[in-house]
């Protein structure tokens, strides 16, 4: 018993620490890259580059954690890696030098994410998986929180120190992940044609309809998340606002994503799913609406709803589809959709559109983007397995994979 409190400690804190890490970086990168003397349109275009490098290299990142490193391993590795490259960001001037160092940051980052909710996944087994939203509701604590003292200390010594303190998260991580047990991956397994990636798509063909609700959802979500710090800032407001706006989506993300535990027992996966479409479309058309920037920052919350539904059931949806082996592989999949993908063709295209046509057309376009996300998750979370309340499915022990005939 005490090994299983030890362990349990050990994962909360996990979820504590990268809270933190996120908070350090991405609610001021968008600011920060102005700052350095990016337009909108540039900003878009190397926030687009950072979403390639994440397209390549996050089922990369996911094979080697499920089939050769270990879940803890590649975590670290990658928290290592990003925290060296935002150095070289901090040092960098031109446009150039800041893209390739962005860039380098993507290549070792994308390890990080996917691999906490697989251990989060391994460690809470089939029978309690929908307990996710409870472990990942301190991420979203120590996210808030942090957005409002890294705000605090960017408005006062300047957006230059953003680099340094992200780097310093990322140390505290490594030394946190040091408490996880460590995993060895089953290297008997022989996952057949394209390693573990491949494998996804065989145990479960549902998965690409899936993939292209995230898609849509996540390039939504991109284009307006990617330039709503700007939007503030351009109608007056400075980081603090900012830090304050997205700190208190944070804390609406915590009872959201504890909350989110019992209505995917009530209401099942889908409901929630397109619960959390619909919050997004209303905010982002909000967010194109209002031109006060304390309002703006404000309207944040509601953000922190949504995603509180969208990430907590988009995880437990890989849990119902993926067998145990294949949880970093599968939610580096998404993630490689939802934040590669997603923000290439979002950022990329939000950032001409913001620059061009203007805030209200680009919330607009992301509100009707996130209202298709709705519709294509209607029919791919169909599966009695993803739209029957969870409590009417049948038990599973910990451990086992998808219930036969639940997933097509």
């Amino acid at each position: 018993m005490r090994l299983r409190t030890s362990e349990s400690v050990a994962v909360h804190g996990l979820f504590i620490a990268f809270g933190v890490v996120i908070a350090a970086f991405f609610p001021f990168l968008t600011i920060y890259l102005e700052d350095k003397g990016l337009r909108a349109d540039q900003i878009g275009l190397a926030l687009a580059a950072m979403a390639v490098v994440r397209v390549f290299l996050m089922p990369v990142w996911g094979h080697l954690a499920d089939t050769r490193l270990g879940r803890r391993t590649a975590l670290q590795l990658g928290a290592i890696g990003a925290a060296t490259a935002a150095v070289a960001m901090a040092f960098a001037q031109e446009i150039a030098a800041v893209v390739v160092a962005g860039t380098l940051i993507s290549t070792f980052m994308v390890a990080t994410g996917p691999n906490v909710d697989a251990i989060a996944l391994e460690y809470l087994g089939a029978e309690r998986m929908a307990d996710y939203g409870h472990i990942r509701g301190w991420e979203s604590l120590s996210y808030a929180a942090g957005c409002l003292i890294f705000g605090a200390i960017l408005q006062a010594a300047g957006l230059s120190w953003q680099m340094a303190l992200y780097a310093l998260a990322g140390v505290a991580l490594i030394a946190w992940s040091m408490t996880v047990p460590r995993d060895r991956p089953k290297r008997s397994r022989e996952h057949g044609r394209l390693g573990a990636v491949g494998a996804v798509f065989r145990e479960a063909p549902r998965f690409w309809g899936f993939l292209a609700a995230i898609l849509l959802l996540w390039t939504a979500f991109n284009a307006a998340w990617n330039f709503f710090s700007l939007r503030i800032a351009d109608e007056g407001g400075g980081p603090l606002l900012i830090g304050i706006g997205t700190a208190l989506g944070g804390l609406a993300e915590v009872p959201t994503m504890r909350a989110s535990s019992s209505l995917q027992r009530r209401l099942g996966l889908r409901t929630v799913y397109l619960m959390g479409c619909g919050v997004y479309a209303v905010g982002f058309l909000l967010w194109g609406a209002v031109t006060d920037p304390t309002l703006l920052s404000l309207l944040t919350v509601l953000e922190g709803v949504a995603f509180g539904l969208m990430f907590t059931t988009g995880v437990v949806v890989v849990g119902r589809l993926l067998p145990p082996s294949l949880y970093a592989t599968g939610n580096s999949v998404t993630g490689m959709v939802g934040f590669g993908i997603g923000p290439i063709i979002g950022a990329g295209i939000g950032g001409l559109v913001y620059e061009h046509a203007g805030p209200a057309a680009l919330f607009v376009g992301a509100s009707a983007v996130a209202v298709a996300a709705g519709v294509v998750a209607w029919f791919a979370l169909s599966p009695p397995a993803l739209s029957r309340p969870m409590r009417e499915l049948p038990e599973v022990e910990a451990g086992a994979g998808p219930e036969p005939g639940l997933v097509p």
